[in-house]
């Protein structure tokens, strides 16, 4: 099997038929060169730009964009429940098809292309970063995770898709939809944010709870008898690993060292 033949077997073969002509999704070109820009913009082209500037407000940019984050990833959750996630698929080793062919399946499927556009939207979040000057918030954990959710995301899409596989995108959404409710208080100026300085440590240990319960849920894939879903399964626990060490780093330094120095 040459080169040519081996993309189209993976690209087309392996492929969830019912996606892989959607736009983003069909090709993994796309996804690529969008995540190489948005490198390329917050690392170079941004911070250059930005150089002898001085910083953007953007406070009313902000507040919109957190509300947009608290509705669409609140409408995420309600989209899986209404489709009969916790009616059939709560647990991971459920005896499904390969392709869901019914009206419950293609409205994962379509929750999934949505989830994917809002993972690159969430790139938007170092824009503004760098638009503000805040350089230093664009950590090596922030743009892994935004990054490898982007990827992973056009994964789901591409070839995983199925309803014990919403679990993950359900309980990352409802998440997002708490931190950005937080982010949403919080720009409402130092009254407020002095206010909702104690939530801040309960975001990141939420966000870390979070990862261990993935990977817990992911792991069940490895019980014999489990149906097909450990290739998938290893690759996504690995990620969640990866995620939960960078944040439990972040919160060691920013809340547990910064307490024992005072």
């Amino acid at each position: 099997m040459n080169l040519i033949e081996w993309y189209n077997y993976v690209n087309t073969e392996l492929a969830d038929p019912r996606t892989n002509s959607w736009f983003l999704v069909s090709s993994p070109v796309p996804i690529i060169l969008i995540s190489l820009s948005y490198l390329y913009f917050v690392l170079q082209c941004g911070p250059r730009y930005m150089k002898d500037k001085p910083p953007y407000k953007l406070k009313g940019f902000i507040k919109c964009y957190n509300i947009f984050q608290i509705v669409t990833n609140a409408w995420i959750v309600y989209a899986l429940l209404e489709a009969g996630w916790y009616n059939d698929y709560f647990l991971y080793c459920v005896h499904e098809e390969s392709y869901l062919k019914t009206v419950q399946g293609y409205k994962f499927t379509n929750t999934t292309w949505y989830i994917l556009c809002l993972k690159i939207i969430d790139f938007i979040e170092t824009g503004v970063f760098v638009l503000r000057k805040k350089q230093n918030q664009v950590s090596f954990l922030h743009l892994y995770h935004h990054v490898s959710t982007a990827l992973f995301s056009w994964l789901c899409a591409k070839y995983f898709i199925s309803g014990m596989g919403m679990t993950i995108p359900l309980v990352n959404c409802a998440i997002h939809a708490i931190m950005y409710t937080y982010y949403l208080l919080s720009s409402f100026g130092p009254s407020m944010q002095k206010l909702t300085a104690p939530v801040k440590p309960l975001i990141t240990t939420i966000q870390m709870v979070q990862f261990v319960f993935l990977i817990l849920y992911s792991a069940q894939a490895f019980v014999p008898g489990c149906p097909g879903q450990r290739i998938n399964a290893g690759i996504l626990i690995v990620n969640l690993m990866i995620n939960f060490i960078l944040f439990y780093n972040f919160y060691k330094k920013n809340y547990v060292d910064k307490v024992k120095q005072k």
